[in-house]
C-alpha cells in the first residue's frame, strides 16, 4: 500500500479551518500542538520524534566560540564594523562560512553583525532529508533505509513546490516506492508577507488544494487504500506590534561582547553573560516590558527546551503572540506575519488532515513520527 505524507510549511489550523482547504478530500482534520521555536526545531522534531533538548536542534545558531566557522572572523577585529558588515563582505563571509562549516543543510547568516559571528556555532550540519542528517538522533528516513522500506523525498534541495509535486506525481504513477515524503516550503514565505490579504490567501492556497487532488488523485488511481496524509509543523501570527528590543537593551549601557552577547531572532531574544551587574540590568529590564517574558526553568522543561547547557541561550526572552522584535537579526523588513510565538497559542497550532483517521493518536507534531513509523510497518 502507498503511504504519502506531505509537510506544507506554515499551513496552520486556522488557515485550514478559515478556507475550508481540503476539506472535502481530506475530511479528518485535527489541529497539532508545534514546538516554540521556528522550523528549525519544529522539522527535526517532526522527523524524529523528539523535541527539540533531546534531538539537539533549536534555533539555528547557539553559543559555541571554540568550534565557530566564523572564528577566523576574530583578525578582522581592526576593521569599521560598517565595513565588514557590508552586503558585499557579508555574502563573501557567508559563503566561506559555508565551506569552513562543512554542511550541506540549511545556512544562513542572517543579519548577525559580523563581529558576532565568531562566538556561534550553527546546529543544522547537515541536510536533515538524509539519512544520518540528524545523528546523534535518528529520523524516520535512518528507520527506513534500516528496514529496507522504499522510500522517496522530495524538498528544496532539489525541487521547487510545484516541480516536486509533479516529480511526485509521476513516482507515484510509476510505483517507484512505497513509502513518499514531500516538503513544500514557500507556503511559509507567502505568508510571511500576505497573511492579512485574504484575497492573496485564498489563491495561493487553492494552488496548492490543486496540487494536492490531483496527486491524491494519481495515488488513489494506483492503490485505493492510499494513506495520504497533509501536516504542517506550525501556523503563522499575524503581525500587530513591532519593539525595538535591541534598543532598549543598548540603552543600559553594557558591552557587546565584554560584557554580554545577544541574538534577536524576530520572536524571541537569547542572551549569554559575562558580568553579573550586566545580567541583573538586563533581567530586570526585560521583565519590566509587556511585550514579552522570560522563560522560566518550567518553560523550558514544558517546551522541551531544557538543554544541559546554555548553548541555546542563558536566558530566553519570548515575545507575546503578535509582537515582534523589529529591528531583530532575522532581517530589517517587517513582516506582516511571524512565527514562533507560544506553542499553545492558537495561530501556532499545525494540524494533520488524512482521508481517514490515522491508525495511531497524533497531538503533537512529535506524533507525526510515530504514525510515519507505523504505517511504513515498524
Amino acid at each position: 500500500m502507498k503511504k504519502i505524507f506531505i509537510l506544507v510549511d506554515a499551513l496552520g489550523w486556522e488557515l485550514v479551518t478559515t478556507y475550508g482547504f481540503l476539506d472535502t478530500l481530506l475530511p479528518f482534520r485535527k489541529p497539532l500542538r508545534t514546538v516554540f521555536g521556528f522550523s528549525s526545531a519544529a522539522i527535526p522534531s517532526i522527523l524524529t520524534g523528539l523535541r527539540p533538548d533531546a534531538h539537539g536542534h533549536w534555533n539555528l545558531f547557539y553559543f559555541h566560540p571554540d568550534a565557530s566557522p566564523f572564528r577566523w572572523l576574530r583578525h578582522l577585529r581592526w576593521l569599521p564594523k560598517s565595513w565588514i558588515n557590508h552586503r558585499v563582505p557579508r555574502k563573501l563571509i557567508a559563503l566561506l562560512g559555508r565551506k569552513l562549516s562543512r554542511t550541506d543543510g540549511y545556512f544562513s547568516i542572517y543579519g548577525i553583525p559580523v563581529e558576532l559571528l565568531p562566538y556561534f556555532d550553527i546546529c543544522e550540519k547537515r541536510n536533515i532529508f538524509d539519512v544520518e542528517g540528524l545523528l546523534p538522533a535518528r529520523s524516520i528516513f535512518d528507520e527506513l533505509k534500516r528496514h529496507n522500506i522504499p522510500y522517496r523525498v522530495y524538498t528544496y534541495h532539489a525541487y521547487t513546490d510545484r516541480t516536486a509535486m509533479q516529480q511526485v506525481k509521476k513516482d507515484v504513477a510509476d510505483n517507484a516506492a512505497r513509502i513518499y515524503f514531500i516538503y513544500l516550503c514557500e507556503l511559509d514565505a507567502f505568508l510571511h508577507v500576505h497573511i492579512d490579504s485574504e484575497d492573496a490567501v485564498r489563491r495561493q492556497l487553492c494552488r496548492y488544494a490543486d496540487d494536492i487532488a490531483v496527486l491524491l488523485e494519481t495515488a488513489v488511481a494506483r492503490d485505493p487504500d492510499a494513506a495520504f496524509y497533509v501536516f504542517s509543523d506550525h501556523g503563522m501570527t499575524p503581525v500587530r506590534e513591532r519593539v525595538n528590543l535591541m534598543g532598549v537593551i543598548q540603552e543600559l549601557g553594557w558591552r557587546e561582547p565584554q560584557d554580554y552577547l545577544a541574538l534577536y531572532d524576530s520572536t524571541m531574544a537569547r542572551f549569554w553573560f559575562f558580568n553579573e551587574p550586566c545580567r541583573q540590568a538586563v533581567t530586570r529590564r526585560l521583565e519590566a516590558l509587556p511585550c514579552g517574558r522570560i522563560l522560566t526553568v518550567q518553560d523550558r522543561e514544558q517546551w522541551g527546551l531544557a538543554f544541559s547547557d546554555a548553548r541555546f541561550g542563558e536566558l530566553i526572552f519570548a515575545m507575546r503572540p503578535g509582537a515582534i522584535i523589529s529591528p531583530s537579526y532575522m532581517g530589517l523588513s517587517t513582516w506582516p506575519g511571524m512565527h514562533g510565538f507560544d506553542p499553545d497559542h492558537i495561530s501556532s497550532l499545525a494540524v494533520l488532515l488524512a482521508r481517514r483517521e490515522p491508525p495511531v493518536p497524533v497531538d503533537h507534531i512529535c506524533h507525526i513520527y510515530d504514525l510515519m513509523r507505523h504505517e511504513a510497518g515498524i
